[in-house]
């Protein structure tokens, strides 16, 4: 699963995670269950899920052929597509198989915006 948080500030959030490593670090307190979690700023998180790329990934719920198809699918050049796929795999929502030539892409998990919860 990936968590995204939504913060205003994130020179706060920065030194509010260095405390929670410290406390952790020290023994204090036990470490929180592993979630991938990806901080944005409202800014950051408006440009990398713009309405294209939420739209690969709602597409890519039932999913299960190669980029080139996906693309016909979405009436979106390929090019921009496998761009779009690429920009979001290397933040973990989306993994993608090769087979051969041919790429085949699929939600890594659950994506979860607790903010809007």
């Amino acid at each position: 699963m990936v968590k995204i948080e939504i913060v205003s500030d994130m020179k706060k959030k920065m030194e509010e995670e260095n405390k929670y490593l410290e406390a952790v670090i020290s023994g204090k307190i036990k470490p929180k269950r592993a979630v991938h979690t990806i901080v944005f700023t409202p800014e950051t998180f408006a440009s990398t899920f713009s309405p294209e790329r939420v739209r690969l990934i709602f597409a890519l719920k039932d999913w299960d052929g190669n980029i080139y198809r996906l693309a016909k699918k979405l009436g979106r050049p390929y090019e921009a597509v496998h761009r779009d796929i690429s920009y979001l795999e290397s933040f973990g929502f989306i993994k993608v198989k090769s087979i051969g030539r041919k790429r085949y892409p699929h939600l890594a998990g659950p994506i979860r915006i607790p903010a809007f919860a």
